[in-house]
């Protein structure tokens, strides 16, 4: 496989994805362990005491906009068609062979975009003492 520019974009894009949940997994443990020191000094509570737990089963990550990530994952699925050149499960979409030559070279910038988009669309929960309403 010959690594293009193209490629090269696409996988930044990636890794700017996974620095993201990186950073995202590193706030939400800070916060945690923010949240414990406060625990300790609040009064009448024993300095054990454990931290609320969401329900087993439950993702880490929460998604702000799934309007959004619809979004994003149709402009993934644009780019791979456009890679494709403009052929989906071998019907071709657009009959226009200058169109097809013209746009279809530019396939990593939806694919690009669309996971740069899903990034910003993930957060995560702010962590809460027992006290707190909703």
């Amino acid at each position: 496989m010959k690594i293009s520019t193209e490629l090269v974009v696409v996988i930044l894009a990636i890794l700017f994805f996974y620095l993201r949940i990186a950073l995202l997994r590193g706030k939400k443990k800070r916060m945690e362990r923010d949240l414990a020191l406060t625990r300790r000094k609040v009064k009448g509570r024993s300095k054990g005491a454990a931290l609320p737990q969401k329900p087993k089963g439950s993702p880490p990550f929460n998604v702000s906009n799934w309007f959004l990530v619809a979004v994003a994952v149709l402009v993934i699925l644009a780019g791979v068609i456009m890679y494709n050149k403009m052929f989906i499960l071998g019907f071709p979409l657009v009959n226009d062979a200058q169109f097809v030559d013209t746009y279809s070279k530019y396939w990593y910038i939806p694919v690009a975009a669309g996971i740069i988009g899903l990034s910003f669309c993930i957060t995560i929960d702010k962590p809460r003492l027992d006290d707190e309403e909703s």
